[in-house]
């Protein structure tokens, strides 16, 4: 990370003498280094079926064992979904 608390952070690639890297910074950052390339968050959404280049989580799914996984829609079709619940009010 490039060391700001600013959200959200940008995965930016860079290449750095025949190697790729990829790294997180903020925003700012990425938009300064001319040498780097950002790569925008795309994503299916569960509902269209359409790529989008801005999604938005619609549920978390949780596994008994091993990683979950995170499920998104564009931006049109979030609103179709009832918001989640706070994770506190779970408990």
């Amino acid at each position: 990370m490039c060391g700001s608390t600013e959200q959200p952070y940008a995965t930016v690639t860079t290449d750095s003498g025949g190697s790729v890297r990829h790294r997180q910074v903020c925003q700012r950052c990425a938009r300064c280094d001319a040498s780097a390339v950002v790569r925008r968050p795309v994503r299916m959404c569960v509902r269209c079926d359409r790529t989008t280049d801005t999604p938005v989580i619609v549920s978390e799914v949780h596994q008994n064992s091993g990683p979950g996984f995170n499920v998104y829609a564009c931006r049109d079709c979030a609103s179709h979904f009832p918001p989640q619940p706070d994770v506190i009010d779970l408990l």
